[in-house]
Parts: C-alpha cells; structure tokens; sequence
C-alpha cells in the first residue's frame, strides 16, 4: 500500500496565470440561459450555506481555480481542478479566527495547489490540509459541492443564481478553452508529470468516479463503471451508516445516507486525484487482499 509521502516543494509547477474570482455579486441563471451566456447542458458547481445556493460555471472553474466570497453571510473558497476534475468548498476562517485568502498557484501531483496569501503556505485542493508552511498541519472545514448540470439544477431549484465572472478576452478566449480542452478529454499537460510522485496504478489515471472520505476512517472510491453494472444504484457502509451511491438523471454520482438528508463528504474526480490525496485507499469492490 502506498505510503503518505513527504511534501516536496520541488515538485510544484508554478503558474501565475490563473486569477481567483472574487465574487461581488450574482444572477439568476435561469437568466443567464434565456441570454445564451450558458447552455442547459453545460455543467456548474453548486455551493450551499444554511439552505441558501450559489452555483458557478465549470467552464469558467476550470480557469479560476479558485472562488470565493460569501453564501448566507458565511464566507466559503470553492476549488477546482480542471484536470482531476475534483471540486470542494472549505471554509477559509481557522481556529485563529481569521479570515484567510486563497489562489491557485500551480500544480503539485498534477493538481491545483492552493496557498493562502497570509501566511504564503500550501494547502490540498481536496482534504482542505495545509501540506506546508506556517499553518502546515492545520485543516479547514470542508462541505460537500453539488456537481451537475443547468438543467437538472433548474429543476431542483428554479430561482437558483450563479457567480459568473468577467474576464479579459485573452483568457476568456486562450487560456480558459485551452484548459477545458485538456480537462474535458482527461488529458496531462506535458509538463504535469514533472510534479507527480509514485502513482496508485490500481485504476488508471483518468477512471472516473465518486471518492467518499470522513475524518473516522473511510477513503474509499466508487468508479462509475462500478455504480453502472449495479444498475445505477448501489448500497454500502460508510463508519457503520447506511449510505447510498446512484447516478443523476445527468449521470453524475451522489451519495446520501439512508436516514437523512446529509451527504458525507464527496467528490466527483477522477481516479489519479482521489489516490494521491488518500495514498492506499480503498476502492469499493476490490478483493481485500488487494486494499492491503
């Protein structure tokens, strides 16, 4: 089994191009449709806080890398990473109190690398860990991110609003399709791999599917394949509570537990991003010998 390994700062492939979005301000998207500015058939993020919704464009996501601002009066970051095509939302108030403020700043392990502009430490994209510096060991709170499309969202919640940013028209144009290009056929730039460790080739690298994590024990991946042949549906254990993994209407995977409304942690990724931040994880359906 693969071993958690020592974070190495000569790995990280800097990158200044891309700029957080800093939202100031939302649109319904229902509006935003009816204008063309979005498609009901393009994907989007969702980001909630005490009941309330905000959504973002994956498309635009995949450029930023980094969201944040305010849902319900609580302050939030999204993440995404283009290539692993991984999403989560951290709460960025440690136990400090302060508020802190991040931007990708390259790629370490072939994903987007956070860093706070406090203190200038690096911090997982995923797990909301801080791999190095002065808060190196310190977690943020994580919340689960909805991924799914305009149109199914639109059914769940037709007055739903999205942050969509403006942008200069050489990333709007150059630098935004270019990363899409590379993240939609679930391809490495070439220079990616200059910034990766040992791989867990258990699942090759662009395998699809559902990653659950807990701060008990579970690090376990669901590839979609897995939840296709079980008919779109599968039932499992997650620290001892029934929990639900099935496919949307838009094919994207969910899990839920059986007596609420609560999600466990989840991510929707690819195989390569779930296993270098959970070294060793379990992959649902695999013979336990080979989990060791």
């Amino acid at each position: 089994m693969l071993q958690p390994e020592e974070f190495d700062v000569k790995r990280i492939i800097r990158d200044n191009h891309f700029q957080p979005f800093l939202i100031d301000g939302t649109e319904p998207l229902q509006e935003l449709v009816g204008r063309n500015r979005i498609k009901a058939s393009d994907e989007i993020l969702i980001v909630e806080r005490a009941g309330i919704r905000m959504a973002f464009s994956l498309y635009q996501m995949t450029y930023h890398h980094v969201a944040q601002g305010e849902v319900a009066g609580q302050p939030f970051i999204l993440a995404f990473c283009a290539i692993c095509h991984g999403a989560t939302s951290m709460v960025p108030v440690l136990d400090d109190g302060q508020l802190y403020h991040f931007s990708c700043i390259g790629i370490y392990n072939g994903m987007a690398l956070l860093q706070d502009k406090e203190t200038g430490s690096y911090w997982d994209h995923i797990s909301g860990e801080c791999l190095h510096g002065p808060k190196k060991g310190e977690m943020m709170e994580l919340v689960p991110v909805e991924h799914i499309t305009v149109e199914r969202a639109l059914k769940r919640w037709p007055d739903i609003s999205i942050a969509f940013s403006k942008q200069p028209w050489h990333r709007r144009i150059i630098l935004q399709p270019l990363m899409n290009f590379f993240g939609d056929r679930g391809l490495f730039p070439p220079y990616f791999r200059f910034s990766m460790g040992k791989k867990d080739t258990r699942l090759s690298d662009m395998v699809s599917g559902l990653g659950i994590y807990t701060k008990k024990k579970t690090k376990r991946f669901y590839t979609i394949q897995t939840i296709r042949e079980a008919g779109g549906k599968l039932i499992d254990q997650v620290d001892g509570r029934p929990v639900t993994i099935a496919l949307g209407p838009d094919g994207h995977p969910q899990a839920t537990f059986d007596e609420s409304e609560e999600k466990p942690m989840q991510l929707y990724c690819r195989w390569y991003g779930f296993a270098f931040t959970f070294p060793g994880c379990e992959i649902y359906g695999e013979p336990p010998e080979l989990q060791k």
